[in-house]
Parts: C-alpha cells; sequence; structure tokens
C-alpha cells in the first residue's frame, strides 16, 4: 500500500472514527464508578486523555475568536497613517464541514468594521471546483475591500490543483486576487501598497516586484512566512502578513516548534526581522487532522500606524 493510499485511508476515516469516543467515554465512565484501584485509575487516565482528544476535535474548531493587535512600522514615510486590516487564512473548506463556515468568518470580520481585509490562503481541501461559487458566496457580503493569495493547499500541494477556478470564483464574488501583483491602496487616513507575492512552494514567486523602492508603507500578502527567507534584506517589506502554520495546529510546548514546521519563522503573531517584520495568523481551519488544540480558529486584526518623517519628507525610514 502505497503512502498517497494510506494519507487518503486516513484523510477520510478519521473524522468519523472520531465519533467512537461517545461509547467509549461511556464505558469508561462505567468503570470509573464501578471498579477499584488500578483499573479506577487507568479508566479515568484514558477518559481524560480521550476527552482532551475530544475537545480538540469537536469543541475548539468551532470557536472562533477575534484578536486585536498594535503594530507600529518602523520608520518613517511622507505622511503618518493608520489602518485597520482583518486577516485570517487556512479556511481548509472541505467536503467534511469541520471548518470554521465561510458565513460565520465573514459576519465577524463586519463586526470587526476594518478597513481592509486580507486573506493568506489555502481556500480549499478537495472541494470540487462547481462548487466555489456557492462554498465561498459568503465573502462577498464582507464590507471592506477584501485582498487575497492564494496557499499551497488551493496549487495541489498537496491535493488537486484547483487554483485557476478558484482564482476565477473568488474574482467574481468581489475578491481582489493579488498572487505576484502590486497595488495602491488608499483611503480615510491611510495610503500604502500592496504586494502580493504568490505560494512559495508553487515555486514560481516574482520576488522582483519588491526591488523596486517603496515611497508608501509596503506591506506584503503572501501563504508561507518563510517568504520573508528568501527575500534580500534590502527589498524586505515593512510588514510581511502570512498564514499556513495553523498556529501549529496542535498547540503543546516543546513538541510544536520541535517537530513542526511552525515555528521556522512564526508559530502565531508578530516578529521583527531585519529589513522588515512579520504577522502570521493563525487561520480558521483545519489540514490533515481535524482537530485544533490550544491554537482556536482565528481572524487577526491588525491596527497598524506608521509615523512622518521629521524634516525630510523624501527619507522612508532607517534601519
Amino acid at each position: 500500500m502505497s503512502m498517497h493510499t494510506i494519507f487518503e485511508l486516513a484523510r477520510i476515516s478519521i473524522p468519523y472514527l472520531s465519533f467512537l469516543y461517545f461509547p467509549a467515554a461511556i464505558l469508561l465512565l462505567w468503570m470509573m464508578v464501578k471498579t477499584r484501584g488500578a483499573l479506577r485509575f487507568g479508566a479515568a487516565s484514558i477518559f481524560t486523555a480521550l476527552t482532551l482528544i475530544a475537545y480538540g476535535r469537536f469543541i475548539e474548531p468551532r470557536l472562533l475568536v477575534t484578536a486585536e493587535h498594535d503594530i507600529a512600522l518602523k520608520g518613517c514615510f511622507s505622511k503618518a497613517g493608520a489602518v485597520r486590516i482583518a486577516v485570517f487564512s487556512d479556511l481548509h473548506i472541505s467536503p467534511y464541514r469541520y471548518a470554521a463556515p465561510v458565513d460565520r468568518i465573514a459576519a465577524e470580520v463586519n463586526a470587526a468594521n476594518p478597513d481592509l481585509v486580507f486573506i493568506a490562503g489555502d481556500f480549499v481541501s478537495y472541494v470540487p471546483p462547481e462548487e466555489f461559487d456557492e462554498t465561498f458566496s459568503a465573502l462577498a457580503g464582507i464590507e471592506a475591500p477584501v485582498y487575497a493569495v492564494l496557499g499551497n493547499h488551493d496549487h495541489g500541494l498537496p491535493g488537486p490543483d484547483v487554483a485557476a477556478p478558484l482564482r476565477d470564483s473568488l474574482q467574481r464574488l468581489g475578491v481582489s486576487m493579488m498572487d505576484d501583483s502590486v497595488g495602491g491602496i488608499s483611503g480615510a487616513g491611510f495610503d500604502i501598497e500592496l504586494v502580493g507575492i504568490s505560494d512559495l512552494w508553487a515555486r514560481k514567486q516574482k520576488l522582483d516586484l519588491l526591488n523596486a523602492a517603496a515611497v508608501k508603507p509596503r506591506l506584503l500578502l503572501t501563504h508561507n512566512p518563510e517568504t520573508m527567507d528568501v527575500i534580500p534584506i534590502a527589498h524586505r517589506p515593512d510588514l510581511l502578513i502570512a498564514g499556513h502554520t495553523h498556529g501549529g495546529q496542535v498547540n503543546l510546548p516543546v513538541l510544536t516548534c520541535g517537530i513542526t514546521f511552525a515555528c521556522r519563522v512564526a508559530r502565531y503573531g508578530y516578529r521583527e526581522f531585519e529589513g522588515g517584520d512579520v504577522f502570521v495568523t493563525s487561520g480558521t481551519g483545519q489540514s490533515m487532522l481535524p482537530v485544533r488544540f490550544r491554537v482556536p480558529p482565528r481572524i487577526d486584526i491588525l491596527n497598524i500606524r506608521y509615523a512622518e518623517c521629521v524634516g525630510d519628507p523624501t527619507m522612508k525610514r532607517q534601519g
């Protein structure tokens, strides 16, 4: 049996096998009441472990939290400004419906009243293209302008490559797709440059989009935060915004960072880098296993501000 076959069997069976927790829990509770000594202790230990797993399977993935972050860009610019951006990623919508629903995400985003919305890729896991318009229709109801890039799963790494039909569907719903493109965005109190860079694993990134000097605060939206490592220091953006890590998805001290890729740049949140900084959102869905533990589905609200240069308005930033 090939590894691909094993993966497919696990992907299909685990969501259903997890429901065995409920009869197992009843049996273990009965043993805890009816037995004594080592049997009772063993039943209690197993019950506790299985209940923690069940929490990660059935409860935490259905939580959807909003977290606020205040970020001051380094250096200075020709004008001061502030922008409020809602960021989420890794929806991983699948036929099994264990990810946070898109309509619920859209409602929470609208409630946060952002100026802009950034989606950092990995929209689907095995959703057929003919269902994209219906699956993501709620995104059309987001009141602020929405900008997005695709992720590795959208490009078939792993799974089917649905990048082209997914991009078309999202654009029909009013989402501005920014893979390997640049645009200026302005509003009441802000004027920024947004660079979208395609997924690192797809190996088609146009990093030369960063070669020109930026006269405005430059934000970079991409899926994989490790993109920062392949950008020369002199060309790094003021802030790179990404997803991909899921915050570890199962966040265990030492183990998560020790045995997964999640912490190579940042597991979750803001991190300073030479030449520019990074913010990694932890996602709203799950991949591989339908489990989240100590890292609930999250929409991050970035309150970004930047300062005006004093004395020399042509000076963008130092350091």
